[in-house]
């Protein structure tokens, strides 16, 4: 290998071309699935709140999170970035990059021998796995930007300590006094990781060498007097200032919990769960080897990448290693020290609100967040530490970000297919329903997707047909069985109220369109009477059937969905003639659902579900066509007889009903009732 090379492989692990490296395993990591993933959770909540309120939308949500800073700077970046996904999705990891360039200019200020150290912990750091929730991506957006804020923050610091210009001391100090201010204004969750700057500046005072242990101690006090004092303010006006805007969601309880002995006993559990997740747990359920599947291709996609990126890494340390021999040196506990004060401080914020860390609690594991930093500095610095083998430790160091790009992948995956199962019900739900009428409650089935909720749902059947006149009163409301405050007053006089989060939704109970979700092999349904014996109608829908609302849909409307939230179309498959066809038939346009059928008949599209031939079935009834609704219900019966009868001997009973008399009627009916029974 030539010494050329092997320059730019240091430079790629710790120098100028860090960078590139960095985007080079990010994009192993993320980039196979990125153009795949959506919205999620509360992206949601933040999409609406902004594109149907504006920045007032946005802040009320704020306010009510306890976060109106955050909410007022994520307002800012909208304006920029608008509501796009793959622009939330990039800006997101965007600033998870940034910030491990940050970390490595900060470890190579302090540690200017240990580089291929420092790269190797800011390489890890941004590749960090456990956190589930990369993809959640404007909701988790101003955490990853804070860490970006945080580290640049201790980055200025360290620079002002070290240059011997007065006046450029005297901007960093201020603009480290500023970013300071900044970060903790926005969210809590770095509060505590604010300590580790009293960590580095000491550090950074005591490597002048020029200092007793004591007046390096009063020096690096005094200069963190102004941080104790911008802290200070935070906490005011977090903890006094915004619980009196509205109730704070993340009161620190633990105390109100526990007391003396009992406390102390709690918060040592807390570190021991939160150390053993985080050094330990972290690998192991990143792997998750109870889910491994090697036969699945995604499977086979992160292990391939991550093994790919691994023996890159592994080439790059060798080599490295060679030209820059810091490994063999004496061991240096210094970097060992801050991992630690910044991994424990890390922790504090989830154990005040007494959160248990472990990735099988749902989103608790973003609690571990503040401490990665900590974490990686820790780890590679105690294994460099322990491990005197140079080839085993970087094979070790290697392996990490196999895992790390592994997990990745297959979170992803996760998200990519929730955002499938959202589109679906956009989009069938936009075929099917073109508008809806103001102070409509949606009452389905379940759930859209996973990592969807209630109050996310809301927030997308608002996005969808909002046409940005506010967020309060809220215009439209999603409820599922679960809901049985809120669908209790169903049949009632009593209004649907919903209060949650910053909405405010509020309508007569009999203002309620009654759906299903697209899911085992069937389409999104607004339902119809003839469902009431629908064996594929899910048990906890079917109450609600006989107080479905169909003139709640506008039936003709222009109204478009954001392009570039939903896209611009979807494909065309079964669920799209049968969503245009049920249309049609409520629009009595017979001869267009006919059409419909034909066309999609055409080019080989076949029924999805037997009960779907319901839109094709009465339009050809009630155009006169009885032959054709006849075979079409027979055809579509003899696939699952045994489940379906009863539901065709209804339609046919409710077609009885509707359609007027004539011969052709009669003769059907003789059939109909041969082959399915009277109905009821």
């Amino acid at each position: 290998m030539s010494e050329k090379t092997k320059s730019f492989l240091t430079e790629l692990i710790c120098g100028k071309w860090f960078p590139l490296l960095l985007l080079l395993v990010m994009a192993c990591t993320y980039a196979t699935q990125l153009p795949q993933l959506g919205f999620y959770l509360d992206d949601w909540v933040s999409i609406a709140a902004y594109d149907q309120g504006g920045e007032k939308g946005l802040l009320a949500f704020g306010i009510n999170d306890s976060r109106p800073f955050a909410a007022w700077v994520t307002a800012k970046f909208f304006a920029i970035l608008g509501t796009g996904v793959l622009q939330w999705q990039l800006i997101t990891l965007f600033w998870r990059f940034a910030a491990s360039i940050t970390s490595l200019a900060l470890l190579k200020s302090v540690w200017p021998e240990r580089k291929v150290m420092a790269g190797f912990i800011s390489l890890l750091f941004g590749v960090f796995p456990y956190f589930k929730h990369q993809a959640i991506c404007i909701a988790y957006f101003m955490i990853l930007f804070q860490y970006f804020v945080v580290l640049l923050s201790f980055l200025l610091t360290v620079k002002a300590l070290q240059t011997h210009n007065k006046w450029i001391k005297i901007l960093l100090f201020l603009l480290s006094y500023a970013t300071s201010l900044f970060h903790l204004s926005c969210l809590e969750y770095y509060m505590s990781l604010e300590a580790a700057r009293l960590v580095l500046i000491y550090l950074v005072i005591r490597k002048r060498g020029c200092d007793t242990i004591g007046q390096t101690i009063r020096k690096t006090i005094l200069i963190y007097l102004p941080f104790v004092v911008i802290l200070g303010s935070i906490l005011v006006y977090r903890f006094v200032y915004i619980p009196s805007l509205s109730a704070d969601v993340r009161p620190v309880n633990l105390f109100s919990k526990y007391g003396g002995l009992n406390l102390i006993l709690h918060m040592a559990g807390l570190v021991i769960q939160y150390l053993t997740e985080s050094l330990l747990g972290v690998w192991y359920q990143s792997i998750r080897p109870s889910e491994l599947e090697l036969t699945m291709r995604n499977t086979q996609l992160g292990l391939g990448l991550g093994l790919l990126a691994a023996a890159a890494l592994f080439l790059i340390l060798k080599v490295t290693h060679k030209r820059e021999p810091e490994a063999g040196s004496k061991p240096d506990y210094e970097m060992l020290f801050l991992g630690t004060a910044a991994m424990l401080l890390g922790f504090l914020p989830g154990m005040a609100i007494d959160a248990s860390p472990t990735v099988n609690t749902n989103y608790n594991d973003r609690y571990l967040l503040p401490s990665f930093w900590g974490i990686a500095i820790f780890t590679v610095s105690w294994m460099t530490i322990v491990f005197r083998n140079v080839k085993l430790r970087y094979l070790l160091f290697s392996g990490m970000v196999c895992i790390a790009v592994f997990f990745q992948i297959q979170n992803s995956y996760m998200y990519r297919y929730s955002w499938k199962y959202q589109q679906q019900f956009q989009w069938e739900m936009k075929w099917r329903v073109p508008d809806l009428t103001e102070n409509t409650a949606v009452v389905s089935d379940g759930v859209v997707a996973s990592f969807m909720g209630g109050w996310a749902d809301s927030s997308m059947l608002l996005e969808m047909y909002g046409k940005k006149q506010g967020i309060t009163p809220t215009p439209y409301w999603y409820l599922n069985p679960g809901d049985t405050a809120f669908l209790s007053a169903l049949g009632t006089d009593s209004p649907i109220y919903v209060k949650s989060k910053m909405y405010e939704f509020m309508t007569a109970s009999e203002n309620v369109l009654v759906v299903t979700k697209p899911e085992y092999g069937k389409c999104a349904w607004v339902v119809d009477e003839a469902d009431a014996a629908n064996p594929y109608l899910e048990d906890g829908v079917k109450p609600y059937v006989s107080y479905q609302n169909k003139s709640r849909i506008i039936l003709e409307s222009d109204h478009r969905m954001p392009a570039d939230i939903f896209g611009t179309d979807y494909v065309h498959d079964w669920c799209y003639y049968f969503e245009k066809a049920d249309l049609a038939f409520d629009r009595q346009d017979y001869a267009e659902a006919l059409h419909l059928y034909e066309e999609a008949s055409a080019v080989g599209i076949s029924m999805g579900n037997a009960t779907e031939m319901r839109p094709f079935i009465k339009s050809a009834a009630f155009s006169g066509d009885w032959g054709k609704a006849l075979d079409w219900s027979a055809a579509a019966n003899n696939v699952r007889p045994e489940l379906t009868g009863n539901y065709f001997a209804n339609l046919w009973h409710i077609l009885d009903r509707d359609v007027p008399d004539s011969p052709e009627k009669t003769e059907a009916m003789i059939k109909a009732q041969e082959l399915f029974g009277s109905g009821k």
